[in-house]
């Protein structure tokens, strides 16, 4: 497995990766994790080289050890060179936790509605350089793997995929998040879960926030796995706001899982998302959820059927959406309920084994080649 993501113990990406991995081995497979981290030359690097290089490094890794894998799974783009010298041996599998071309999109479109102009080397770098090695890796490998049926479709109609070879798997979520009842209460803390980044939707997520809780003294927002200080995130409110803002930069699962519980409700307005695991774990956790239609969400996920769906960069449209689940508890409850039924096609256990499925019957072509 190789991941162009650090080996950080509370991200994502690298908890999925681990989980996947021990499951693999639980079965009897030899599985190996290789990152950045792994190759001393690319820590010397500026953060800014390490994509353009990483391939490199990783294409001579595995040349040197070719004969001993049936299977190497390349996180995006960083074994285009490495399935392109190869020819097929050994068989590669591209997976996607987000298709690079389709977050810059938004990046552009949000960077735009802000004022700002991306640089013109970061825009070579996406518009130019990472097409080319998601092509080469897509169609050098022996299947493609994404998170959302958009994804799979933008691969496809781009050429780079054969429709049946790409393969659309979630992620699964924990059984510790799964809540088997909530009862109604009222709308009064809101949870979002994520970094505090502008494609998250922060800016619309503060000016809903904003409005909301200036118009409720007993609301609250509670923002969880920031990555970013409390000072920092509290200062983008206004000051008389900032004591009923809550934020908690890095949890553990166990605190994650309990902040579900504690919470009324979800919100989620990101920009773009592959998937969100924090999605499903709302939904496992029964809250009544507010989001846009991104990742698993455009999926899993049906406005008025077990959310409310708003639209991106609509502050006013998420102020609306809250204050009709507070207005309407019957609605809130029924929401809850309908997406945590969604939520039983991702538990972890399902999820893993189609995804095992689907990586041991392309390793196991091998032995029909």
């Amino acid at each position: 497995m190789v991941i162009q993501t650090p080996r950080d113990p509370q991200s994502a990406v690298y908890i999925g990766y681990q989980s996947l991995a021990a499951a693999l081995e639980r079965q009897g497979h030899s599985v190996a994790i290789v990152s950045p981290a792994d190759f001393r030359p690319l820590t010397r690097l500026g953060g800014r080289w390490v994509p353009l290089a990483y391939p490199f490094a990783i294409a001579s890794w595995v040349r040197s050890r070719r004969n001993d894998f049936d299977l190497v799974m390349f996180h995006s783009y960083s074994g285009w060179l490495a399935s392109a010298l190869g020819r097929g041996r050994p068989r590669a599998l591209v997976m996607f936790h987000g298709v690079e071309p389709l977050y810059h999109r938004e990046l552009r479109k949000e960077a735009e509605d802000s004022g700002h102009t991306l640089s013109r080397r970061y825009r070579f770098l996406q518009e130019t350089v990472m097409p080319a090695f998601l092509k080469i890796a897509c169609r050098t490998a022996a299947g493609v793997t994404c998170l959302n049926r958009a994804e799979a479709y933008y691969l496809v109609s781009r050429k780079w995929v054969a429709e049946r070879d790409v393969y659309v798997l979630a992620h699964g979520v924990p059984p510790e998040f799964l809540v088997s009842a909530r009862p109604p209460r009222p709308i009064q803390t809101l949870l979002f879960v994520g970094q505090w980044l502008p494609m998250k939707g922060t800016r619309y997520l503060r000016d809903a926030a904003a409005t909301l809780l200036a118009n409720d003294p007993a609301m609250r927002l509670v923002c969880a796995g920031t990555l970013l200080a409390d000072g920092p995130v509290r200062a983008e409110f206004p000051e008389a706001l900032r004591d009923r803002v809550i934020v908690l930069p890095r949890v553990d699962q166990t605190t994650l899982a309990q902040l579900y519980r504690d919470a009324d409700a979800f919100i989620f307005p990101s920009l773009y998302e592959g998937f969100s695991r924090a999605i499903v774990e709302a939904m496992a956790s029964r809250l009544p959820i507010v989001c846009t239609s991104v990742g698993v969400a455009s999926d899993a996920l049906r406005n008025d059927g077990n959310a409310l769906i708003v639209p991106k960069r609509d502050a006013e449209s998420i102020v609306a959406a809250v204050r009709r689940l507070q207005s309407d508890s019957a609605l809130a409850q029924r929401l809850a309920n309908a997406a945590a039924d969604t939520a039983v096609e991702y538990s972890v256990e399902a999820v893993t084994q189609r995804t095992i499925s689907v990586i041991t019957d392309i390793a196991r072509a091998n032995d029909h080649d």
